[in-house]
């Protein structure tokens, strides 16, 4: 028998009546947006229980209730932490039908692999570990969850080369996390110059299956940096002032399948950076993005560290469709170690 659960952090749909059974072994999902925007919408999260000793043929009739970006939407993945399978999903209007194979046991179907709080536990026990890495609280959200940054530190380093990534700010965008925690591993194999990554920046939104904000009416967080009175946002800013890093990793996911998004506060950095890109196997992609370097002051986190600290910002966004958790985990150590290859 297949059962499904949506009452556990980061689920969506948060509630039980937003799934319906139609069937035996069939459901229709009915995701939710806090604030409707269709740019985001793309956040699904429920348990799925095969209580039989027999893999189980299941149907999802999954809801979008609206019809823009369903091209995105013609799949979904079934698994557990690192372990994902792809199953085609045939589009009717604003519904996303999926004939799914559920083995035994306990699993989660989403659009994207997930990252959840439960994931930081295990840097925090690294970190309290003897070894380089520390873990540091920089504030507290408005739910009151602890944002932490995990750090590395380098007296040798010289002047330049203080690096700080941050992921996560947009719930749904799983892949910025995992890509991250790539850059995060590759940096612990040599503390070369001090680093300050921060794998969640938005825990609530994270923990409410949010797709954009921190809550319903909250705050789109790199959107809002500059005078959000958001406790998370303050909680960044204050990170940055305090870090002050010369290059900030923006990591971000998005829908599109056959790029990936570079946009930068840079150009010559960035220019030298996608020359070193291309000769990694795991940047597999075509570039879309942005020079903002000649926009006037904007209500940003990236504007904001420019403007107070002359911080370079690389803004990246990449697609979770065709790949593992392994390789964007590898492709976030690429880039750390192309910056490395330019000493930055």
């Amino acid at each position: 028998m297949i059962t499904i659960s949506t009452r556990f952090e980061g689920a969506n749909p948060s509630g039980a009546d937003a799934v319906e059974r139609v069937g035996e072994a069939a459901f229709r999902i009915r995701p939710f947006s806090e604030d409707g925007d269709d740019n985001y919408k793309f956040a699904l999260l429920v348990g799925v229980a095969n209580r039989s000793r027999e893999a189980v043929e299941a149907e999802f009739l999954i809801d979008w209730s609206d019809e823009q970006y369903m091209s995105c939407r013609d799949y979904v993945l079934l698994g557990r932490s690192d372990r994902w399978r792809y199953f085609p999903a045939k589009v009717e209007g604003p519904v996303a039908r999926a004939q799914v194979t559920v083995p035994p046991g306990r699993h989660e179907l989403a659009l994207h692999p997930t990252y959840g709080l439960d994931r930081l536990a295990a840097w925090r026990r690294r970190a309290a570990a003897d070894g380089p890495l520390t873990a540091r609280e920089i504030g507290r959200t408005g739910q009151g969850r602890p944002i932490a940054a995990f750090e590395l530190a380098s007296e040798q380093a010289p002047a330049g080369r203080r690096l700080g990534i941050v992921a996560r700010f947009h719930p749904y965008e799983t892949a910025g996390s995992f890509a991250a925690e790539g850059a995060l591993r590759r940096l612990t194999r040599s503390a070369d110059r001090p680093v300050s990554v921060i794998l969640i920046a938005n825990p609530d939104g994270v923990a409410g299956g949010m797709c954009k904000r921190t809550a319903p009416g909250g705050a789109d967080m790199p959107h809002q940096g500059r005078r959000s009175d958001d406790p998370a946002v303050a909680a960044l800013r204050g990170w940055l002032d305090e870090f002050r890093p010369d290059v900030l990793l923006d990591l971000h996911g998005w829908m599109y399948r056959y790029q990936d998004g570079f946009s930068f506060t840079d150009p010559d950095l960035a220019a030298e950076l996608k020359r070193q890109l291309h000769r990694s196997r795991d940047l597999d992609r075509a570039w879309k993005g942005s020079d903002l370097s000649g926009r006037g002051q904007q209500d940003s986190l990236w504007d904001y560290a420019r403007q107070r600290h002359g911080t370079a910002s690389l803004i990246f966004s990449f697609g979770w469709y065709g790949r593992t958790v392994a390789h964007v985990r590898a492709i976030g150590a690429g880039v750390v170690s192309a910056l490395a290859r330019m000493g930055r």
